[in-house]
């Protein structure tokens, strides 16, 4: 719910950076590449500070890091929303404010599901694997003669 609720957030904050590079560079595709990052940026840091306090990093180190992460895999979230924001802007000729945030519900479940697992969870930490112990038939004879081990301990 706290994604979702910093979702919406983003949405208004992508459509506020939307208008000012649109001012800036007047071509919707740029400056819809150019709001994405902005609000992609203003999400992590709430997702981080908001949703997931219990992983939040304790070096700015780890957040540049994820924040890297966060933005190399919106890459493909980007791709989703701005393919549907194109459609609804340029073939249904929806106004570029409204196609916007079209886009970005559209890719909302699979940035979801992508951040969840690979930006804000840390990675496991690698244990060491069981050490294989070789099971044996007991329908099987032994291999070692049980009578010499327990003279032996005699």
């Amino acid at each position: 719910m706290r994604f979702a609720i910093i979702g919406g957030i983003g949405i208004l904050i992508n459509d506020l950076a939307l208008a000012a590079f649109m001012f800036l560079f007047h071509f919707y595709p740029v400056a819809y590449v150019f709001a994405f990052a902005v609000s992609n940026g203003a999400n992590f840091a709430l997702n981080q500070l908001i949703t997931y306090p219990e992983y939040r990093p304790n070096h700015a180190s780890i957040w540049l890091y994820r924040l890297l992460k966060a933005e190399v895999t919106s890459i493909s979230a980007l791709v989703i929303s701005f393919s549907v924001a194109l459609i609804f802007h340029y073939v249904f000729h929806v106004n570029e404010y409204l196609s916007n945030p079209i886009g970005l519900c559209f890719s909302f479940v699979y940035k979801y599901l992508v951040s969840d697992r690979f930006v804000y969870r840390p990675r496991p930490t690698r244990t060491a694997a069981p050490k294989h112990e070789p099971v044996t038939d007991p329908m099987l004879p032994p291999t070692v003669d049980e009578d010499e081990t327990t003279s032996a301990a005699d």
